[in-house]
């Protein structure tokens, strides 16, 4: 009787410390609000106002690099792999095992009398070390190493896609800049426009409709700058999202931008593709699983045969009771397993590595047309851009030297206010569509860049 309250105890402990059951909505359409069952969160403050200062683009894609909690997830990645590929190492070494043991034992003698309770404790060591079992350890290995290999390509593939998305978000800004600039320059022109025209109108020269025209053209440009302003803050909002930085912080970026050299000839589109081939790491990582899912097969059919080990065990048992003299005991042995029977498990992994093996390739096939198809999209958006520029450089000339003359044919009163005003605003969206060509075309370079699979170390200044 006095064993009931602890084998209750005993029943009910597994239940004991669990957590309260959660209070669920009570109809469809009910929020759930308990917002304080939540962990705690780690997250930092968003009152930080220290600013973030770079130097260059390098300096900021490194920042990126290190910040992003994708890179910090790819990285986490590659370590687990790694823990996985050490255990997979270990089944080579033998395990050995040390218990140590308690017992209360009574038995009933052949005549039936009761023997006296024994009470033998000792510690005890057992050995399992696999000798021979045709290579399925090895095979093993190999597919958690080619898995490492795949987790390490595609921690390169993040890293090239947080580049990518940093130097997009950051050309995005420069054009955005740009405009503010030409849309400024725009207002000034639109506010010199509207006191000539008013001190004109005060000297009888002009009517009432040019102040008027030119007032309206001055509001205009107002707006349009301060759309500008907008697009400009989003832009560096971006910016800050792919650099991993706080929206809070202030972002200062302290170097010039050099376009890059223009896309020779010589680049031939075939060589791009080539190079796709050679660089693109999720290409690898896809060829890489495949190499794993054939390693697996390889286990799984190793797995089949007997394997061979060596087992062995010593223990050293004491009694409480003091008649007893304590007793080792030890055992060695070799142990050959061999697999009769598992319903066609065995037989049924195999076939299905196999099979992923030949899905990992026909998806690699699938990738490289998908390369290929970006390399040629982003090449002829390189040369097209580039045609652009050059273009919208004869546009621009052409635009300023016609502001130049109407303003002067303005000022000397041979020209109408109307005539100034679509000058510059002909000149504005020049210098908006020149700001525009110039960050596509530094788009597109790096999407280039990006469809090639090149790394920064591997970028050289001079080439897209």
């Amino acid at each position: 009787p006095e064993l009931h309250p602890l084998l209750l105890y005993i029943l009910l402990w597994p239940f004991a410390g669990h957590a309260a059951t959660l209070d669920l909505p009570d109809r469809p359409g009910a929020f759930w609000l308990k917002l304080d069952e939540l962990p705690a969160s780690s997250s930092a403050s968003a009152s930080a106002v220290e600013g973030a200062r770079f130097a260059s683009l390098a300096a900021l894609t490194e920042h990126a690099l290190r910040e992003r909690p994708e890179s910090r997830a790819a990285w986490l990645g590659i370590q687990a792999e790694a823990a996985r590929l050490d255990a997979a190492k270990a089944a080579n070494w033998p395990t050995l095992t040390g218990q140590l043991g308690f017992t209360r034992s009574r038995s009933l003698s052949s005549s039936g009398t009761t023997a006296p309770t024994l009470h033998r404790y000792g510690p005890s060591l057992s050995l399992a070390y696999v000798l021979y079992d045709f290579g399925t350890r090895a095979a093993s290995i190999d597919a958690q190493r080619y898995q490492l290999v795949v987790s390490l390509l595609n921690n390169n593939r993040v890293l090239q896609d947080v580049i990518a998305e940093v130097e997009a978000a950051y050309y995005a800004l420069l054009g955005a800049q740009a405009q503010v600039e030409a849309l400024t320059q725009l207002e000034i022109a639109s506010r010199a426009s509207l006191d000539a025209a008013e001190a004109r109108l005060q000297g009888g020269l002009v009517s009432r409709a040019d102040q008027l025209r030119a007032r309206a053209a001055l509001a205009e440009a107002q707006l349009a700058r301060q759309t500008a302003e907008r697009d400009q803050a989003k832009a560096e909002a971006a910016l800050k999202l792919a650099a991993g930085i706080e929206q809070t912080r202030p972002l200062q970026l302290d170097w010039k931008t050099t376009p890059p050299a223009a896309l020779e000839a010589a680049n031939l589109l075939a060589e791009l593709l080539a190079e796709a081939q050679r660089q693109r790491p999720d290409l690898h990582a896809l060829q890489a699983a495949a190499a794993s899912a054939r390693a697996e097969a390889e286990r799984a059919r190793a797995a089949r045969w007997p394997s061979l080990s060596l087992a062995a065990s010593s223990g050293r048992s004491f009694f409480l009771e003091d008649d007893r003299v304590p007793s080792t005991s030890y055992s060695v042995g070799v142990n050959l397993s061999v697999p009769l029977f598992d319903g066609g498990r065995l037989a049924a992994e195999a076939r299905a590595a196999e099979r992923d093996a030949g899905r990992l390739q026909a998806e690699m096939e699938t990738q490289r047309s998908q390369v290929a198809r970006a390399v040629t999209d982003a090449y002829h958006d390189v040369r097209h851009a580039q045609a652009q520029r050059d273009g919208v450089a004869v546009q621009f000339d052409s635009a300023s030297e016609s502001a130049r003359a109407a303003e002067a044919r303005y000022t000397a009163g041979m020209g109408s206010l109307l005539e100034l005003l679509t000058a510059q605003a002909a000149l504005a969206r020049a210098q908006q569509s020149a700001a525009q060509a110039d960050s596509e075309w530094l788009a597109a370079f790096s999407r280039l860049n990006h469809a090639l699979g090149r790394l920064p170390a591997a970028s050289p200044a001079s080439q897209p």
